[in-house]
């Protein structure tokens, strides 16, 4: 297969409807109660001002950085979405335009792109780099990409976390809908051990492992190929993991567990 260099996975965190860590989703343990994320990771300030996407997110990627054992004050950080703070920056405009009510600065600063990851990188005091990154239905393999690179040319690991909430249906208004999901990968060097698993992401190829295990409302998600990732490593499973599902590039993440504990 062409494709990436491949990298080691340290840790791994995911949040869904029902299950907001990565262990209750290998453990099977569905809690319909588990509606909206808790935002745990981030201080109490900027657990106030952020979405509930940036709550998933951040606790997420606190997940798979305590799994790894790395420092979230200095591990670089790429966070992926396909809209990101759509929601929030609609609602604004809709008071702007429609209402005529001025914009708060401070939501305003909600609304961007990268609130995400300005805000765990404040809550962890993270020194490290920071990118947000966008690439519709190719997010996941856009930001597995980046750190990849990120792991080879610095020899460091780095936390990789993708997430979309549902879309506004004035954005999107003839798609299926979707529900929300974060996933998060810790990368690292081969060299790094002990190690969850091996992953490269490959442009060739026939995909071997699906979504089968996910509700269809996670399927369409534009994340999807990120969750599946993280599913198959907690599963130890070998295989090649579709990135989109069936609306990018058909891009793939090849997967091998690591060394047996």
């Amino acid at each position: 297969m062409n494709g990436s260099p491949e990298v080691a996975i340290l840790g791994v965190g995911l949040w869904l409807p029902g299950f907001p860590t990565a262990a209750a989703w290998a453990a099977g343990a569905a809690d319909a109660a588990v509606e909206k994320p808790v935002g745990a990771a981030l201080d109490r300030v900027n657990r106030r001002r952020a979405s509930p996407l940036d709550r998933a997110l951040a606790d997420t990627v606190a997940a798979a950085v305590a799994q790894a054992g790395v420092d979230a004050a200095t591990v670089p950080v790429v966070i992926g979405s396909s809209i990101g703070e759509a929601a929030t920056m609609i609602g604004l405009l809709d008071e702007l335009w429609r209402h005529g009510n001025p914009m708060s600065p401070a939501d305003f600063t909600m609304s961007v792109h990268n609130a995400a990851s300005g805000l765990i990188s404040i809550s962890t005091r993270n020194r490290g780099t920071t990118t947000s990154l966008a690439a519709d239905h190719d997010t996941p393999a856009a930001a597995l990409l980046e750190g990849i690179g990120l792991v080879q040319t610095r020899g460091v690991p780095v936390v990789v976390a993708c997430g979309d909430e549902p879309a506004p249906a004035m954005l999107v208004q003839h798609a299926p809908p979707w529900s929300m999901l974060t996933a998060a990968v810790v990368l690292a060097p081969l060299t790094a051990t002990p190690h969850l698993a091996r992953v490269a992401v490959a442009t060739t190829g026939t995909a071997t492992l699906g979504f089968d295990r996910f509700p269809p409302l996670a399927i369409e998600n534009p994340q999807i190929g990120l969750a599946a990732l993280v599913d198959a490593v907690l599963r130890r499973t070998a295989g090649v993991v579709p990135l989109d599902n069936g609306k990018g590039r058909g891009h793939r993440a090849v997967v091998a567990p690591g060394p047996a504990a």
